[in-house]
């Protein structure tokens, strides 16, 4: 998981509405917005796939610039791609966090640099005190709502093993607004993430 800071890396940007994209994560994502398809394609043509996936601080913006994107992404990767009515249906898998450095071209697409964040290797009592705390309101949350098919929150824990990556399961389960789901991906430590999602869970 982890890189060298200095690794900086120049890739296309996609803008995100309404939705953020966790490391280790699949999502479906829809491709409309000409810019966004360029980007999308751009990446497709390379080798590695890959591209920068940022959520937009305002989703009303339909030609969004680097100041209307969070400062903090996921690098991803194309798994499956498909022409659909509206532009590109395509299948994409987080990777690792990634913080913006500057724009390196607007047009056909956005283009920016990046340098990998590390992944939080936090440990301790707190980790594990919160983790469980925050497995028990899991539960508790996902009781309420009725899921087509009933999810094991421990099961899920296990098979997560990082309390990271926990977070950003539950994080993407729940319907939080993209502002909270971008604090998740900001969170420096396994602590903060916790902490925040235990907050959320209280909440919903």
């Amino acid at each position: 998981m982890t890189q060298e800071n200095d690794a900086v890396m120049v890739l296309p940007i996609l803008p995100l509405k309404n939705t953020v994209l966790f490391p280790q994560l699949f999502i479906p994502l829809s491709v409309g917005r000409p810019q966004s398809v360029a980007a999308v394609e751009a990446a497709m043509a390379t080798e590695e796939k890959t591209f920068i996936a940022v959520a937009q601080r305002d989703a009303s913006v339909e030609q969004p610039g680097l100041d209307d994107l969070y400062t903090v992404g996921t690098q991803a990767v194309v798994k499956r791609a498909g022409r659909g009515e509206n532009g590109l249906e395509i299948i994409v898998q987080g990777l690792e966090r990634v913080a913006i450095l500057k724009v390196e071209q607007t047009e056909p697409y956005l283009k920016a640099s990046v340098r990998p964040l590390p992944w939080p290797e936090d440990t301790g009592t707190e980790v594990e005190a919160l983790q469980g705390a925050v497995l028990e309101l899991a539960t508790r949350a996902l009781s309420l709502v009725q899921l087509p098919t009933p999810i094991n929150i421990h099961q899920l824990a296990a098979q997560a093993g990082d309390p990271l990556r926990l977070v950003y399961l539950l994080g993407s389960m729940l319907s939080l607004d993209a502002a909270k789901e971008q604090a998740l991906l900001e969170a420096p430590t396994r602590v903060e993430a916790l902490r925040l999602i235990h907050a959320d869970l209280l909440h919903e």
